[in-house]
Order: structure tokens, then sequence, then C-alpha cells
């Protein structure tokens, strides 16, 4: 019904309330009862009495139960962003401090007659005789993890002589903070090789649901430098499911 119908018959009503305004027996008692009733008066049943259930009774769940609640997925996940090094740009997912910041650590440059493990990049840590540089990427562990683990390859040249380790590179599970957790892994000039050689770590501790920091180190002596490659990189969570 529009607002112009709704005046029409309002009117129509006070038509009928003055043909009926006589005295006596002239009188439509119906009339009067409908106009004495207030309009508003309940009739039976209250408009908002509850009918049958409650509207805001709950229906089979609570209206705040979570919808769609993420599923446990088991199986094994590689954690890392940029694990070969080789996505655009140069360094994707990874913190690097180089010892000298024209040579950054993540790099496509080479020794001579060397390569990269998976082209074009690789980690390239040391190689002065002097100084110190890193690389580190954040991590968050899903839930549900029961074993990490952190496989890879690397390779370590250098100009140091006899089984005494000078020059050394770390790899470890450090807390947000810095602070050591776990380490994977240390090699040294003493730990030379002649081409990239796998290495894998699987950590005493899952930490399952912890955000912590994958981290790599070179400490040069000061004379006769060693390098340190890396390449290849994974860290793979196992997930169970309660």
């Amino acid at each position: 019904m529009t607002r112009g119908l709704l005046l029409v018959s309002l009117a129509s009503v006070a038509a009928c309330a003055t043909a009926y305004s006589g005295s006596g027996d002239d009188v439509d008692p119906d009339v009067d009862a409908r106009i004495g009733t207030p309009i508003d008066a309940p009739t039976g049943t209250p408009i908002d009495a509850p009918i049958g259930t409650p509207i805001d009774a709950p229906i089979d769940a609570p209206i705040d139960a979570p919808i769609d609640a993420p599923a446990c997925t088991p199986g094994m996940t590689q954690l890392l962003v940029n694990p070969a090094f080789d996505l655009a740009p140069l360094g994707t997912g990874w913190s690097q401090t180089a010892i000298d910041p024209l040579y950054p650590v993540i790099t496509a440059d080479t020794p001579v007659g060397f390569s990269p493990h998976t082209a074009p990049n690789q980690a390239w840590m040391g190689g002065f005789e002097v100084g110190a540089d890193s690389m580190e990427q954040t991590v968050t562990i899903p839930a549900g993890t029961t074993q990490l683990t952190l496989t890879g390859v690397r390779f370590t040249g250098t100009d140091e002589l006899g089984s005494t380790p000078y020059d050394t590179s770390t790899i470890n599970l450090v807390s947000t903070s810095g602070g050591l957790l776990e380490q994977a892994a240390m090699f040294s000039n003493a730990s030379a090789n002649s081409n990239y050689a796998a290495f894998s770590k699987t950590f005493s501790q899952p930490r399952a649901g912890q955000t912590v920091k994958l981290r790599f180190d070179s400490v040069q002596d000061g004379s006769f430098g060693t390098s340190f490659f890396y390449d290849s990189l994974a860290l793979t969570a196992v997930v169970s499911c309660p």
C-alpha cells in the first residue's frame, strides 16, 4: 500500500464516522467500538511474544562457533622462501650482511671454474682475509610439527694450510631475538672439499608453533681467506594432526 492510498483509506473512514455521528440508536456500536479501541492495543498474542522457538535461540551450533575452521594438513612442508637463492630480486626472503657491501652474500658471482649448484645464484660467504658476514631468514614452524630438518649443499674452498680451523662458518637455529636454540652445522678451512656436497641436520626439538630464524655466519681470522658456498637449501617440517 502506498502512502497516497493510505490517506484515501483514512478519508473514507472519517466519512463513515461522520455518517454515524448522530445520537441515540442511529450510532453504530461497532463503529464506536473500533474508534474506542486503541490502535496499538494487543489482539490475542502480543506481536513480540515468542512463537515456538525464541528468535535468538541457538540453532544447532552457537552463532559464534567457527565456520570452516582450518583443518590440520599432515605431511611435509618446506618452510624457506627462496631456498635456492634464485628468485628475483636478488636476495628475496633473506636478510644479509656482507663483509664488503660491494659483494653481497647472495650472488651470481663464482670463482673461475666453479658454478652454482642451481643456477644462477648461490650464497658466497667469506672469501676475504678478514671480516665476518651473515644471512638469515625468519620462519614460523607449523603447529603439529613433529620433526624439523635442514638440508642443502655446501662447498668450502680455502687458501689456508693444515688442519687447524682458522676460518669458520656456522648454521644455527636462533630465536627472533638472536639467542641460540640449536646448531645445525659448522664448517671451517679444515673441512674444505672439492665440490658441492650434501649436508643434513634433524633438530633435536621440532619447535612446533614457534617463530625462529635460520642463520648463517662466517668469520675470517685475518690471513688466508676461506670461501663458504651454500645452495639448494630446504627447511622441512613433518606435520602430524591430533
